[in-house]
């Protein structure tokens, strides 16, 4: 889950912004702000078709962008096209990005930290790697003046089309794992840890559940802030809170993806079932100011959860009951309306329970991410203490937990 930037800092972020004495532009609503942060979407994303089965991290193209700018610089990019799994096993060709640091890299390649996004939409034009700040290029940014290369996948079916399983742990993990070993054609560094922020926390703790039954030896970790990892309740809290309603038909996509015999109908109220064509071409920010209206029974049907197979996705799509490989930092905002404090906390209490080792710090004022003038989110205003723990991970020091003190949370 990501908040566009006010309309100032996308006309200066893609380099529009008015000369000194001129006129203020005319509002840039989240559409028109869609519109002037897209790249076209090029052949490159275009996978062959037919398919031809390959393994998991096999590449099918590379190639070098130049066009993206981010933290008020232009930022050059290898763009990476490759094969991945859908939640069913079947092949399914998936797009990202990998940042590298200036100059050679070190003996034995540049770190890598793996980069699973937040929610940006479900349409084709919403992977990140088609949007000139890369999404959250400047945070991005942060890891490569670190000396550490970022690699970023687009989630299979963004960018590439054909569909994707929004918030479908197994696809995500999968589309993660596929891309870190895609990107090691590059001068990488077999050694990497994972953010997840949001919907990619909720990957982030997929992958690190992975880690403990089928590890990689490389991995180190996985800085986890917000997740979407406790679906019943967090969608719950979705449905209450006016402003988020654009999450509930978005989830309810990718239990359809996943399961085409999930009935939208019997979830979806009226009015968003109407909305939902935007869906195919509206990202976040203009879904948001979409769906805005609509709270409560004026978004779902009174008996939502009741819908089976809209049920089962939840149950099946949740993560943190079971043990995680490799420690993980879990970031939280205690001013977080997205996914409330309480829902993490309880997250955090069942990975103690089952053995993992969790260093679970919360921080009361910030909220799930940046509304530039309101509120400071979690992924930035944490920046520091998730660098810092990334970088200990590198240097081969003691992950801390703070288990102990939680044992007895419910």
């Amino acid at each position: 889950m990501r908040v566009l930037a006010t309309t100032a800092a996308v006309l200066v972020l893609v380099g529009l912004a008015p000369a000194a004495g001129a006129a203020p532009p005319a509002p840039c609503d989240p559409l028109c702000q869609q519109r002037e942060n897209a790249l076209p979407r090029t052949g490159f994303y275009h996978p062959p078709d037919p398919l031809s089965p390959r393994p998991p991290g096999t590449l099918i193209r590379a190639e070098t962008f130049d066009g993206y700018r981010a933290g008020g610089a232009a930022v050059t990019a290898t763009r990476i096209l490759y094969h991945s799994r859908t939640s069913a096993g079947r092949d399914v060709a998936a797009s990202g990005v990998v940042l590298l640091p200036p100059g050679p890299p070190p003996t034995g390649g540049w770190p890598v930290v793996a980069d699973a996004h937040g929610t940006s939409g479900v349409g084709v034009d919403c992977a990140p790697s088609l949007m000139r700040d890369l999404y959250h290029g400047d945070q991005m940014l942060r890891f490569v003046a670190r000396g550490w290369a970022v690699v970023a996948p687009d989630y299979a079916g963004l960018g590439t089309g054909g569909g994707t399983e929004f918030l479908n742990k197994t696809a995500a993990a999968n589309d993660v794992l596929a891309a870190v070993d895609a990107a090691r054609r590059l001068p990488l560094s077999s050694r990497w840890v994972l953010w997840g922020h949001s919907q990619g926390g909720g990957a982030a703790l997929a992958v690190a559940e992975r880690q403990r039954t089928r590890p990689d030896p490389g991995y180190l970790g996985a800085v986890v802030t917000a997740p979407a990892a406790d679906l019943v309740p967090s969608v719950e809290s979705i449905v209450a809170t006016p402003g988020l309603g654009a999450f509930l038909p978005l989830i309810a996509y990718g239990a359809k993806v996943t399961d085409p015999r999930t009935r939208l109908r019997d979830v979806l109220s009226p009015a968003a079932l109407r909305l939902l064509p935007a869906l195919r071409s509206e990202c976040l920010g203009a879904l948001s100011a979409r769906y805005a209206g609509l709270t409560g029974d004026g978004l779902v049907r009174p008996d939502y959860l009741a819908e089976p197979h809209f049920a089962r996705f939840l149950a099946a799509n949740s993560v943190g009951s079971r043990p995680a490989g490799g420690p993980v930092l879990l970031l939280q905002g205690g001013a977080d309306q997205a996914i409330p404090a309480a829902i993490t906390d309880r997250v955090a209490a069942r990975l103690c329970r089952t053995g993992s080792v969790v260093d679970y710090r919360t921080f009361p004022g910030l909220g799930h991410d940046t509304i530039p003038g309101v509120v400071t989110g979690i992924d930035d205003g944490a920046a520091d203490q998730l660098l810092a723990w990334v970088a200990d991970r590198f240097a081969g020091r003691a992950a801390g937990s703070t288990c102990a003190e939680r044992r007895n949370q419910p």
